[in-house]
């Protein structure tokens, strides 16, 4: 697999990632949806793992990254170890 590609499919954690940083402030769905750049049913299938992981919640058609999620944006941020396997 060619890392270099610009169209390269992204990884979970980076897509997970993206999502939190997306919802840090609280985003509505749709704004939220199209700010990650994915399809509803990724994003469905998304939004549902992190919500199970404590990671996200919902109220009122809104998420909102939780406490063990911006815990998780700031391990993956300083992890450059995580990062160089990525190639991110």
């Amino acid at each position: 697999m060619n890392h270099t590609h610009p169209f390269r499919r992204r990884d979970s954690l980076v897509i997970s990632v993206a999502i939190l940083k997306a919802a840090k402030h609280g985003m509505k769905k749709t704004h939220l949806l199209n700010s990650v750049s994915m399809s509803y049913g990724q994003f469905t299938r998304y939004i549902g793992l992190l919500e199970a992981q404590g990671l996200v919640k919902e109220s009122d058609n809104s998420y909102q990254t939780t406490g063990e999620g911006l815990e998780l944006i700031e391990e993956f941020e300083s992890s450059s170890l995580i990062r160089s396997i990525l190639n991110i």
